[in-house]
């Protein structure tokens, strides 16, 4: 609006009254250059009062009633949202303007609102893409990368909400359509690549972004769709809801970041049940800590699901974390608590989380996974890893348990393309990365395994689980001194973890060092006395000083004790110097894999 001097005067203490090109910029979540660049293209309303003396300085202003109307009109009118979009480049973070407090205005759209906008920005990428839309579709899906969303929040307890949502929406988008559209979560080693390097790694076509807020019972989500080829932004919302709609806000999110990337908009499911305020950021934290993979985290990971469950005793996912996080503390490298104290805890969460949803991929995996390795009933696990995958075809980190299972009954080569599709699904997953690296491992290609752990030691070099595992790799090719290096690299932040004690025991035995290998064994015994230490650890030191007797002594007394881990001897590389023994295929039977046969020759 051109200057006029005629207007009214404002009001100072008016709560409609937006002071100068900041408060202006602020409001509309632009930069100052944009919302100046407005006024003049797109008329946008600002109001000036010119100075009354040579002293005093002329004044910028706006309503922000005013605004709001004129940004509704605008999404009320196609070509106007198109010109909006091409007329405002993305902006650089040395740019960017960051509110300096939260506007609750009438520029968050309704829910209607937000299904006419996915409808009428469908458009806006067929302009912004020209004809690369289409042959996109053409060779199978469209790749979306999303960023973790940004903590825009002070309070403490809020911190790790952000990355929870983050890994919620990966999920929810990631499920509807699978077919058309390739979802990948970014690790935040990824937050400040550039679209185009994501299109090189990746091959990402579009980048979802976006940040989280919360302000006493509310929660603000701010997204945007960015399109890789020219780095433009084709789409962008914002939302303010109670907490206790954060599970319908991502739905709605969800459903407009599909209008916007396909071709047509995809049915709407049922609105999401409300939760308890705190059992949703409880459960969000719950799967932050369960992916960093150490016995601290998954440790504070359960606490963080029972608190979900005892806010919520109806919440279906916060049950299933409870089984994921059972599993893993009773497993290796972890063995936080006896496989006959987690084992049974973890079926009866999944089974739990199953009576409430049966349609919940990560539960049926949870229940496959304790069937395999705990009761050693691999057709059960094999029907749940199966009917997940069949709920969730997508399913990451489904893919990667049933690689469990094929390398449980000797298929490593089906175990390995499991994994590499896993990867394929969350290229950016340190976890995933090392996982594949562990089925060449398994299959005794080492130096595969090691240019794939590095890859995950790329994404995070502190990685505990792709340090572990680089380690193991190292030793088996006589890299003894890189083997150790790593092991004490894990140690420096863990001192007395057995698992990775016992692998750094037999890299002293394997490398000639027997008296440290034999104190290996009576540091793991005097842990024994205040804590769990799994039997398998020191059969592992045993193993390295080829003292065979006692090494089936403690591999026995681990079977007794349903260690997971056993399900993979045929496979694993450490156990190579059993195999001829006859005891191995005794102990084979009594875990009821005595059909497996891997047949690798010792390198011992």
């Amino acid at each position: 609006m051109a200057a006029d001097e005629g207007v009214q005067r404002p009001r100072l203490n008016d709560e409609d009254l937006l002071e100068g090109w900041k408060a202006i910029a602020d409001h509309l979540d632009k930069t100052e250059r944009t919302v100046q660049r407005w006024e003049k293209s797109k008329a946008l309303p600002i109001r000036r009062l010119r100075a009354g003396s040579a002293d005093e300085q002329g004044r910028v202003f706006a309503y922000k009633s005013e605004l709001d109307a004129w940004w509704q009109e605008l999404l009320s009118s196609p070509d106007k949202v198109v010109e909006l979009a091409t007329d405002d480049p993305p902006v650089s973070p040395q740019q960017e303007v960051v509110p300096a407090r939260k506007r609750r205005r009438g520029l968050f759209l309704s829910i209607a609102a937000i299904v006419g906008l996915a409808l009428v920005v469908l458009g806006l990428i067929l302009i912004a893409t020209g004809n690369s839309f289409h042959p996109r579709l053409a060779r199978g899906r469209v790749t979306l990368a999303v960023r973790p969303f940004k903590d825009l929040d002070a309070e403490p307890s809020w911190e790790f909400v952000a990355e929870g949502l983050s890994e919620e929406m990966v999920t929810r988008l990631g499920q509807l359509h699978p077919q058309q559209m390739l979802v990948v979560r970014l690790t935040p080693g990824y937050a400040a690549v550039s679209p185009a390097r994501l299109t090189k790694d990746i091959g990402a076509d579009y980048v979802l972004e976006g940040s989280v807020r919360k302000i006493n019972d509310q929660v603000a989500i701010t997204a945007q769709l960015i399109q890789t080829s020219n780095q433009s932004i084709v789409w962008g919302q914002h939302y303010e809801r109670e907490i206790k709609d954060l599970l319908r806000v991502q739905d709605e999110v969800a459903v407009a970041i599909i209008g916007e990337v396909l071709n047509n908009l995809p049915h709407v499911a049922s609105p999401a049940r409300e939760v308890n305020r705190e059992a949703y950021p409880s459960y969000l934290k719950g799967r932050y800590f369960w992916n960093k993979r150490t016995s601290e985290s998954l440790t504070r990971a359960l606490g963080l699901f029972q608190q979900s469950i005892a806010s919520d005793p109806g919440y279906a996912p916060s049950y299933a974390g409870l089984a994921d996080c059972y599993e893993l503390l009773g497993s290796a490298p972890y063995t936080a608590m006896p496989p006959d104290q987690a084992f049974p805890k973890a079926k009866a969460a999944a089974q739990k989380a199953l009576e409430l949803d049966s349609t919940l991929a990560e539960a049926h995996v949870s229940l496959g996974f304790s069937q395999m390795v705990y009761d050693r009933n691999l057709s059960e696990a094999r029907k749940e890893f199966a009917l997940a995958l069949q709920l969730q075809p997508d399913y990451a980190t489904g893919h990667q348990f049933y690689a469990y299972y094929l390398t449980a009954i000797g298929d490593l080569q089906t175990a390995i393309a499991e994994r590499k599709r896993a990867l394929e699904l969350d290229p950016a997953n340190p976890l995933l990365t090392s996982a594949l690296g562990e089925a060449y491992y398994q299959n005794h290609e080492f130096d595969r395994a090691i240019e794939q752990y590095s890859r995950s030691l790329e994404l995070d070099p502190n990685y505990a689980i792709a340090l572990v595992n680089i380690g193991r790799a190292y030793e088996m090719k006589g890299m003894h001194s890189e083997a150790r290096d790593v092991f004490q690299k894990v140690l420096a932040a863990a001192p007395d973890d057995p698992a990775v004690l016992a692998l750094m025991g037999h890299v002293y035995a394997e490398s000639g060092d027997r008296s440290g290998a034999l104190r290996t064994i009576s540091h793991l015994k005097q842990l024994s006395a205040r804590g769990y230490v799994a039997p398998i650890y020191v059969a592992l030191v045993y193993t390295g000083l080829h003292d065979l007797d006692n090494a089936f002594l403690w591999l026995n007394r681990a079977a007794d004790e349903h260690c997971e881990y056993l399900v993979y001897l045929p496979s694993e590389p450490l156990a190579d110097p059993l195999r001829n023994d006859p005891r191995f295929p005794q102990l084979l039977n009594h875990l009821g894999l005595q059909r497996i046969t891997v047949a690798h020759a010792s390198s011992k």
